[in-house]
């Protein structure tokens, strides 16, 4: 029997399907020519805890530190026994399996760890599956791989859960209980790549809060040529600038305006340039996750969540957890049938596909850049549109329309910068003011994107003079300032990270690197994460209390402020996650093995947990201040005096007294303790009850 391994029921239904379905049984489906199809609910295994290893692991202590497993041990999850009997009475027939699980690392390693735990030693194949259409399935079954050729993604996945097991156990631990020892009352969770994307908001957010403005100055002035005038904006020399080039003298930047006003000059240089726009390439996750946080406002995991139901449940996109905008040279023969699929789903849409140029080959196509998986398009099933939802409508139109603009000419226009000399004499030089304009002259495919209401798809955050148009000049014509505007400005913060804004820097993660070193490896790596987990880590953040939501930006909490504030640098730098997720991608290729980039990691673990242990940190004033700060105001027991705490109970957060002769609980009312009852008034007080009207 040949045994089909898939992630998902949904993606084995589709695969059996195309298989044929011979029967349906409680776990798998048998299929034609004696094949059999069965699934996982994701990982159904996972790493033993401490206490797995050894009882007394229990109880956290700092000696036993760093835990480090040999040899290694899993076990299966409570919630997939069942379905882990099903499997391993599967793979006990077969005579081979094919692996059909997600084509990147995880899946890999969702299939072989269960190989492994059933310990299967025979013929192993690979589906590379892009898509869940009939189409794709097909495609992937005609010409599968060897296991031997993803094996190594199996290595890199295993190397990922191992690495994040061994910080994440033994940091989690050792700052907890020092924290602890410093007077905090907090579990401290480290991650190998939630710490480092923590630091990265709250870094921010610092930055913002200390931030000092400072004032800068422009002019602008109308200037009027012969054909008619235009604005432009004042070049402050470099004398009088700071170096962004903005202006610090007011009194000079006031003389400027005054002295333009009205004054002569010339048109100093004209620069026309025709040029042409191509169509943003189709997304990525990560592109798909920052359009709908702009656009929509959906959080990097709603977004995830919505791809996934259009590629799992509707089969209407490829597959979503993709890190790459490309697509193989072998998909342009697929461009008509999607197109045509495209324009039977939805005869509103029709119209947009005829003008699409299905022989156009643009960059989008490019063997070199496509990864395990290609960008996110349509697929070939002609969808019934009305069964999805208003989120999952808006995320389809957006991939088919970044799509079928791959096939429409470029957006052509004219560009034109002009420099503007004003005033001046024999002994003065003249000011010089500058201004740009864009003409279109070809819409091409921004034709696609004209009738929504929605920020340019290709982001470009121009100034609105940039696409203003300017009268027709030439070099060394007259011009004459008609009038001058002063202006005093104030120096800005950063913006607090929106989710979109987060995502862009844990993906290009080099930017916000000062080492050298560091910066130089991580512009050719893919940056904290992968695009498949980093929604997760975002919601693990807020979930662990570190971030929060505040409208449309994430701010860090003081628990962040806490945790930033103890762990050093080297745990929460950005550089050292990316540069560890450059050596499981060398593992995924075959350049690294998983031997030695566990035994360096562990030898790293082992040498900074000593240098912790003596630091005396938890004695560090900063570092005290911190976890105070993070416990918030206190309270005194009414009874006895002593110091009230908030903890968490069974049925949520409860305020308890210090002394343990005393033991006063009271209930959490608006996170402070309820010394007056307030809260049980609250919740017994009747509803419905209309107040009397008092007499005339």
């Amino acid at each position: 029997m040949k045994l089909y391994l898939c992630e998902k029921p949904s993606q084995a239904k589709d695969l059996a399907t195309v298989l044929g379905i011979v029967k349906r049984s409680d776990g798998y489906i048998e299929c034609s020519n004696n094949q059999a199809v069965t699934w996982a609910f994701g990982h159904l295994a996972e790493q033993f805890m401490p206490d797995d290893y050894d009882e007394s692991l229990k109880r956290w202590e700092l000696d036993p530190l760093p835990i480090i497993p040999k040899p290694w041990k899993m076990k299966i999850k409570k919630s997939g026994a069942k379905q882990f009997k099903v499997i391993k009475g599967l793979i006990a027939k077969a005579d081979s399996i094919c692996i059909s699980t997600d084509y990147e690392r995880e899946g890999e390693l969702i299939a072989r760890e269960l190989m492994y735990l059933c310990k299967f030693n025979g013929p192993v194949t690979r589906l590379k599956l892009t898509a869940l259409d009939d189409t794709s399935i097909r495609k992937a079954l005609a010409d599968p791989l060897q296991g031997r050729e993803t094996e190594p993604l199996y290595y890199a996945g295993l190397s990922r859960a191992r690495a994040d097991w061994l910080v994440g156990m033994n940091l989690s631990r050792l700052y907890t209980l020092l924290g602890r020892a410093a007077g905090g009352e907090i579990t401290l969770h480290v991650g190998r790549v939630v710490t480092p994307t923590v630091a990265l908001v709250y870094q921010r957010d610092k930055a913002i809060e200390e931030f000092v403005p400072s004032p800068f100055y422009e002019v602008s002035a109308n200037i009027l040529v012969q054909r008619g005038h235009f604005n432009a904006k004042w070049v402050c020399p470099e004398d009088m600038a700071d170096s962004e080039g903005r202006c610090i003298n007011k009194g000079y930047a006031q003389q400027v305006a005054q002295a333009i006003q009205g004054a002569q000059g010339r048109i100093a240089k004209v620069t026309q340039k025709q040029r042409k726009e191509n169509a943003p390439l189709p997304f990525d996750m990560t592109s798909l996750q920052q359009y709908g946080s702009k656009r929509w406002g959906y959080t990097a995991q709603e977004v995830l969540d919505i791809a996934q139901s259009l590629y799992e449940t509707h089969k209407l996109i490829s597959y979503p957890r993709t890190d790459s905008r490309y697509l193989p040279d072998s998909q342009h023969q697929e461009v008509s049938g999607i197109l045509q699929s495209l324009s039977r789903s939805d005869p509103d849409f029709a119209g947009i596909c005829a003008g699409a140029d299905a022989t156009v080959k643009g960059r989008a196509f490019n063997d070199s850049k496509v990864s395990a998986h290609n960008g996110i398009i349509p697929t070939h099933k002609v969808g019934d549109l009305s069964k999805l939802n208003e989120r999952e409508r808006q995320l389809y139109d957006a991939v088919r329309r970044f799509y079928v603009a791959q096939f429409y000419e470029p957006y052509q226009f004219e560009s034109t910068d002009v420099v503007a000399h004003i005033g001046g004499n024999s002994q003065q030089e003249p000011q010089q003011f500058v201004a740009n304009g864009k003409v279109p002259k070809a819409m091409g495919w921004r034709v696609l994107f004209q009738e929504q209401s929605e920020h340019d798809p290709k982001d470009d955050a121009e100034d609105d003079a940039e696409n203003s148009t300017l009268p027709a000049m030439s070099e060394g014509e007259g011009a004459q300032a008609r009038t001058a505007n002063f202006y005093e400005k104030m120096t800005r913060p950063a913006p607090h990270f929106t989710e979109a804004a987060l995502l862009a820097a844990m993906e290009n993660i080099a930017r916000f690197v000062p080492e050298p070193q560091f910066k130089r490896v991580l512009k050719e790596t893919s940056g904290i994460g992968t695009v498949a987990t980093r929604a997760g880590i975002i919601e693990g953040a807020i979930q662990k209390g570190y971030l929060k939501r505040e409208k449309r930006t994430l701010r860090s909490t003081p628990k962040a402020a806490a945790l930033i504030s103890f762990v050093p640098k080297v745990v929460s730098s950005p550089g050292m996650t990316a540069a560890w997720e450059q050596e499981l991608e060398k593992i995924a290729s075959g350049e690294q093995t998983m031997t030695n980039f566990l035994s360096e990691l562990e030898r790293w673990l082992s040498k900074m947990i000593e240098k912790v242990k003596a630091s005396g940190i938890a004695d560090n004033p900063e570092v005290k201040a911190a976890l105070a700060a993070e416990k918030g105001p206190a309270y005194d027991c009414p009874s006895c005096g002593s110091e009230m705490r908030k903890r968490k109970g069974q049925y949520g957060d409860f305020w308890g007294c210090t002394s343990r002769s005393c033991n006063k609980t009271f209930d959490n009312y608006r996170n402070k303790p309820d010394f007056d009852g307030k809260k049980k008034r609250a919740t017994t007080k009747k509803k419905g009850t209309v107040r009397k009207k008092k007499a005339a």
